[in-house]
């Protein structure tokens, strides 16, 4: 059975309750406005890509932006993909001042949790705005003004959204790592953004324990000062040799200016380790200024008046970084307009969230839907932050659902996958939970967990399975409170993203059809470039592949119900004997009821990733399965020919891996989040230097993957030779 002739895939699972949507309404709006028949969202996202100004103004007044100058004009007559369009010219604003102007002064803004029950606490909108009024004199008095970089290697907590919004606010460009990262890899992102103040944690709690953070800290702060010391000696080298060659015509290298204040938040949780915890600014006389974040917000003590920088439309707003596994990550620039567009066009428009919502995402503060998160406030309503271990205990998510009344929980395929495989079901907690619906990222959502879904919430509920990504900070195809859900689908493109599908020749394909994730007209959400980074690699990453579009490296279908169907990266595309496939569809069938079961051996494995090893003559590929295997007793041989048969039965014989084979550990980015090229280039034989260990969670399982390569291509070698 095909992946197309699931039963389960394309079902009716949900449909729009009565009532208009804002979504509905700006629809008929925008038909009145432009004299032009909009009867249907359809309709509504074609004429969206093709008067691509006149909607986006339209989005403009529909969230009502906050400006000091009006836009001249929207977008210019004949803007190309490539450079990205000047947006908005003449506009200025303030991305966190339209931010902040929303929410009623009691109303609760923020509600910071954990894994600790009674360590909840909320501010409200007004606290908000005074806090960050606090911060923003507080990073002016030491000398923060538009344009320089702010960091934050620290956990998610009303604090760390308090000091982006002071830093927005000013005009200073935001960028974020979680603390779960190793030093190497935030010294890769930090050296890159040169932040001349950064934001952090003493200690992190995370599956019952707290995790000491200020080491970490120290490492950093030490590699950051290296590089500063090597740079400043390299400037004076350079200039005492002027000083012999005044011929020289070398420019001069001057040093960068690097950090000069530390900013830490001591852990406030009940957690019984908390005492032991050093608070990390005491005993250090050398390097940054340090400072605790009450001391640091004593120094902006005052009213909630905030002068917010008035800035071009195009402003940078922060810096995201890709996962640079093969490569230095990008350092992602966005615009602050463009963000404030997108995020009120998702969140209120195809979200229809309100002041009555609770909007719930799980994520760390190095991943792109805390950025996500933050736009969320544009409603005016709660917006929870979790800090802590999604699965300690299995319920824990739930419980504070129950307890908060969350109704938008944002999630990951995984998690759901792996309350799934619990027979976890929210039901426990009865009417308490109020989630109307479910929004999954991060990975291909399985059609089965629709209907997991609706059993883990007791009721129909909306699953919002949504598509973007770091590139761009937004979503390309996202959820839609006007449209019915289909198992196994993306509910629609986003409006004003004009995707398409496409083959390799760059042709637009069939609905149904597999094919490349485009987009082919200029968007507000578009990078500005890569900070301190070429222009050339900006332009490979998305323009190179076809010309004159925006090249996202999903591999997807359309659906006919107007959404999406994602196959995962198009990187991980497996071709062997020309048949085309994602590894997406492997991932399912392992993940599946079937394989999950208690009397399957599959139920013993943990993880799985599936590659492509190319055929000695170079001219085909085969597939290898590798899996981890978590119970020590569980004998290997039903467990790789129950993949194989599960694989065939459910798939096709063509989908069969030729290699299934044991390993201690999969890949994974600092976010988490399966990585196969690595391992594609070391089981084909690439060199490990050409692996960037620093952007991975757990490189020690890289190893293992050369030692099976090598057996892997000698196989395949005596093979060809008989």
């Amino acid at each position: 059975m095909s992946f197309a002739e699931k039963p389960i895939q394309g079902r009716l699972m949900w449909t729009p309750p009565e009532g208009t949507k804002r979504l509905d309404t700006f629809r008929e709006r925008v038909s009145k406005e432009h004299n032009v028949d909009l009867p249907d969202y359809d309709a509504l996202l074609r004429w969206s890509n093709t008067e691509t100004g006149l909607f986006w103004r339209a989005i403009w007044d529909e969230i009502g932006v906050v400006a000091s100058k009006e836009p001249v004009e929207t977008l210019p007559d004949g803007a190309t993909m490539f450079p990205p369009a000047h947006w908005f010219a003449g506009a200025s604003l303030n991305f966190s001042e339209n931010i902040l102007h929303h929410g009623r002064a009691d109303d609760t803004a923020l509600i910071q949790c954990s894994e600790i029950s009674k360590d909840t606490h909320s501010i409200t909108y007004g606290e908000l705005r005074k806090k960050v009024a606090c911060a923003v004199r507080a990073l002016r008095r030491i000398g923060i003004s538009s344009g320089d970089t702010v960091a934050s290697y620290s956990s998610n907590s009303i604090e760390n959204i308090v000091a982006f919004l002071a830093a927005s606010a000013i005009g200073a460009v935001w960028t974020s790592v979680a603390p779960d990262f190793g030093t190497s890899g935030v010294l890769e992102r930090l050296l890159t953004v040169r932040p001349k103040v950064l934001f952090s944690v003493n200690a992190v709690l995370y599956n019952g324990k707290l995790h000491d953070h200020v080491s970490k800290l120290d490492a950093t702060i030490d590699g950051i000062l290296k590089e500063q010391e090597a740079e400043t000696r390299a400037a004076r080298e350079q200039a005492e040799g002027e000083q012999d060659e005044p011929s020289t015509k070398r420019p001069r290298r001057e040093p960068q200016s690097l950090l000069g204040h530390v900013i830490v938040v001591p852990y406030s949780g009940t957690h019984p380790d908390a005492k032991e915890r050093a608070d990390g600014v005491s005993g250090y006389a050398d390097g940054p200024e340090r400072m605790l974040w009450d001391d640091f917000i004593a120094t902006g003590d005052g009213d909630d008046s905030i002068e917010f920088a008035q800035l071009d439309f195009n402003h940078p707003l922060w810096i995201l970084f890709s996962s640079g596994t093969t490569g230095k990550p990008k350092a992602i620039t966005h615009r602050a307009g463009g963000m404030l567009l997108q995020f009120g066009k998702e969140h209120l428009l195809h979200g229809g969230m309100t002041r009555d919502d609770v909007f719930f995402q799980h994520t760390s503060t190095g991943w792109m839907m805390w950025n996500w998160l933050v736009g969320a406030l544009l409603a005016g309503c709660p917006v929870v932050l979790y800090d802590g271990s999604p699965m300690h205990p299995t319920n824990v998510l739930w419980e504070r659902a129950a307890e908060l009344g969350i109704t938008v929980f944002g999630t990951s395929a995984a998690y759901l996958s792996a309350l799934e495989r619990r027979g976890y079901l929210a039901t426990e907690f009865g009417d308490k939970i109020k989630v109307r619906m479910i929004l999954s990222t991060g990975s291909p959502l399985r059609a089965e967990l629709y209907e997991y879904a609706e059993q883990l919430v007791g009721r129909p509920v909306q699953v919002g399975s949504i598509t973007g990504g770091t590139d761009l900070c937004s979503l390309f195809a996202a959820q839609n409170v006007a449209l019915p859900v289909y198992a196994g689908e993306l509910q629609c493109i986003g409006l004003g993203m004009d995707v398409d599908v496409f083959d390799d020749q760059g042709r637009s394909v069939p609905v149904g059809v597999e094919g490349n994730l485009v987009c082919k007209k200029p968007f507000p959400a578009q990078p500005i470039g890569f900070w301190h980074q070429p222009n050339e690699r900006y332009f490979e990453s998305y323009y190179a592949q076809y010309p004159g579009v925006w090249y996202h490296g999903d591999l997807v279908s359309r659906s006919a119900h107007g959404g999406l169907v994602m196959l995962g990266r198009s990187d991980g595309i497996l071709n062997p004997s020309g048949i085309r496939f994602g590894s997406a569809e492997i991932y399912e069938v392992l993940e599946s009821k079937g394989a999950s079961s208690k009397t399957s051996p599959l139920a013993a494995v943990t993880d799985s990733l599936v590659v492509a090893l190319k055929t000695p003559a170079q001219d085909d590929e085969v597939v290898v399965l590798f899996l981890v295997v978590g119970d020590k007793d569980a004998k290997w041989e039903p467990i790789e020919e129950e993949a194989r048969r599960l694989i065939r039965a459910q798939l096709s014989a063509r989908h069969v891996p030729t290699f299934v084979r044991q390993v201690q550990g999969c890949p994974k980015t600092l976010n988490g989040k399966r990585v196969e090229v690595p391992v594609k280039k070391l089981i084909n034989g690439a060199p490990i230097t050409t692996i960037n260990r620093a952007t991975l969670l757990n490189p020690e399982v890289l190893d293992e993957y050369i030692t099976i390569g090598g057996e892997l291509r000698d196989e395949l070698a005596k093979r060809a030779s008989k």
